[in-house]
């Protein structure tokens, strides 16, 4: 879940900055275990909920995500804490909270792998607010795979045919706030670094998260503890991963490799809570997977032809 945060996009930035050798082979691999570990967070949350709500959990997931690079921060001196857009920050900041927690919220209400079909839905979001927030062209063949990406949603919602839960609708708004996010952090991406976007991300959540949290507020018991830390490491290394797959490889490439946490959710929802998927949740994940990766191979071949026609001027 929230698997297409902001250090996903912002190691992209880098990997086009030519700070590090393309290596596809390493970058699925990152990509694997990113999907591993973000699988594994799924079902540290259900598991979680039990005692503690998914708000709350959001807290001490960047609250123990916040300590870990805290020390890298450290590092860089308050030089490297400088950004040229405060406001955007604070803003991405806010959606990416909404999106994080309703993700969490949504694996309390509905099987993991229900929610986690309906959140594969994020790119093709992430297609239409970069349309709207940074002004970016979407052809014909881009519109086609959004619409075809959100037929597959309608598949697993099947509207009229079953009752559409409370929970989808909170899974398909997390993966709207989360696409949200991650556009604003492309427009970041183009004057602050990665590490900057990062740590805001946390810096500003924390009081935010803490904030809502009170509402309904639990003290973590002893027996909590042990689970609250590893939902904490297994996301920021499931982050982690993601931010190395890109760096080394093409998105075109990579993003495909996520599709791998729906088998593993599914498992992980069968052995240790007793949840099916039915068939229409696989119907419907596998045409928002294809339509997901038609956008993404068109975007790099686009990004090719661009990159073709500025040698070509410079050779003239």
């Amino acid at each position: 879940m929230g698997a297409g945060s902001g250090v996903a996009m912002a190691g992209r930035t880098e990997a086009q900055g030519g700070y590090q050798a393309q290596s596809p082979l390493k970058g699925v691999l990152w990509m694997a275990v990113a999907a591993f570990f973000f699988a594994v967070s799924v079902g540290l949350v259900r598991h979680i909920s039990e005692t503690i709500d998914a708000f709350e959990q959001t807290f001490w997931r960047q609250f123990i995500g916040m300590l870990i690079i805290l020390p890298f921060m450290w590092r860089r001196g308050l030089s490297g804490l400088r950004t040229r857009q405060p406001g955007t920050n604070l803003l991405r900041s806010l959606v990416g909270y909404a999106g994080i927690s309703l993700s969490f919220y949504s694996v309390t209400l509905i099987p993991l792998a229900d929610s986690l079909a309906l959140q594969f839905t994020l790119p093709l979001f992430t297609i239409i607010f970069a349309m709207l927030v940074l002004g970016e062209r979407v052809g014909a063949h881009r519109w086609t795979a959004t619409a075809t990406g959100f037929l597959g949603a309608l598949v697993i919602l099947r509207p009229g045919f079953a009752e559409i839960s409370f929970g989808m609708v909170v899974a398909l708004g997390a993966a709207a706030f989360l696409a949200m996010s991650d556009t604003l952090v492309r427009k970041l991406s183009r004057t602050d670094a990665t590490t900057v976007i990062v740590f805001y991300a946390y810096a500003l959540q924390v009081p935010i998260a803490f904030a809502v949290s009170l509402y309904d507020w639990v003290t973590p018991s002893l027996a909590d503890w042990p689970w609250l830390l590893a939902l904490g490491v297994c996301s920021f290394i499931a982050q982690w991963g993601l931010s190395r797959a890109f760096v080394l490889a093409e998105a075109s490439l990579v993003s495909p490799v996520l599709f791998l946490r729906l088998p593993i959710v599914s498992v992980i929802g069968y052995v240790f809570f007793a949840q099916t998927t039915d068939a229409w949740t696989w119907i419907g994940a596998v045409i928002i997977f294809a339509s997901t990766c038609y956008a993404a191979r068109r975007e790099a071949m686009h990004g090719r032809r661009k990159i073709s026609g500025f040698a070509a001027q410079e050779v003239e």
